[in-house]
């Protein structure tokens, strides 16, 4: 298993149509963010990398919602997504498309994800999946420094386990996309419902969502910590 962080430079990009198939694969990402934005409730969301961006997340009932990256356009805050400007707790829920595949430290991501959003804020998460036709075209030279196979490539599992470390349950998760992705590919309906049904875990491309669980720290009663003594009133009796 590769390690998850890195010092090689990424090139990270900026919009969707960078990525060959780009507009069928935001169409799809964004598809899923229509069924599942709507169970978000909250009052801030925050979009997470220039992907994210370009995104609508306007089926949520959440009203104020910004994007932050270290560069492209419809941001409302330019930083860094490893210490993110923004104070503990305060966000409901974060959007990020792709941006663990293109992060130098992604546990680092996650764990500012996890420390600005409230007890119970949902993140909603999009990448591509190294156990697929793309995942193969990644081993090729030829393709190995363009997008997407210079992206990071981390299995859906592997993002799970990380989240459940962090305390989030995961909620949802669906994969599809059963093609190489090179400019010469093609999505085919059939092959695309016969590979959700029985082939799903070598699908290119995953969208999950998971939900932060804060578990309160219940006190016990003091009764029960105070040490009883070991000799009771009147059971010592005087010396005759």
């Amino acid at each position: 298993m590769k390690p998850a962080l890195t010092r090689r430079p990424l090139r990270v990009p900026q919009h969707w149509h960078e990525l060959p198939m780009g507009e069928w694969l935001a169409a799809e990402v964004q598809e899923r963010l229509n069924a599942w934005c709507p169970m978000i409730f909250g009052y801030h969301l925050l979009k997470l990398g220039a992907l994210s961006s370009e995104l609508s997340c306007q089926c949520s009932s959440i009203r104020q919602q910004s994007a932050l990256a270290p560069a492209g356009a419809q941001l409302a805050l330019l930083g860094d997504l490893e210490q993110l400007p923004i104070r503990d707790g305060a966000i409901d829920a974060c959007l990020l498309a792709h941006a663990l595949d293109y992060a130098a430290d992604p546990h680092q991501v996650l764990r500012e994800v996890d420390r600005v959003l409230t007890a119970d804020g949902w993140v909603l998460i999009s990448g591509f999946n190294p156990h697929s036709l793309l995942g193969l075209g990644a081993l090729l030279p030829g393709l190995r420094q363009r997008h997407p196979w210079h992206a990071r490539l981390f299995a859906p599992e592997r993002i799970r386990d990380w989240l459940e470390l962090l305390g989030f349950e995961l909620m949802y998760c669906e994969q599809f996309g059963f093609s190489s992705f090179t400019n010469h590919s093609r999505i085919h309906w059939w092959r695309e419902n016969i590979g959700r049904q029985y082939f799903g875990y070598f699908a290119s491309v995953y969208v999950l969502a998971a939900r932060k669980r804060t578990i309160p720290l219940t006190p016990e009663h003091r009764e029960r910590w105070v040490r009883k003594p070991v000799i009771l009133p009147g059971l010592a009796g005087g010396g005759g």
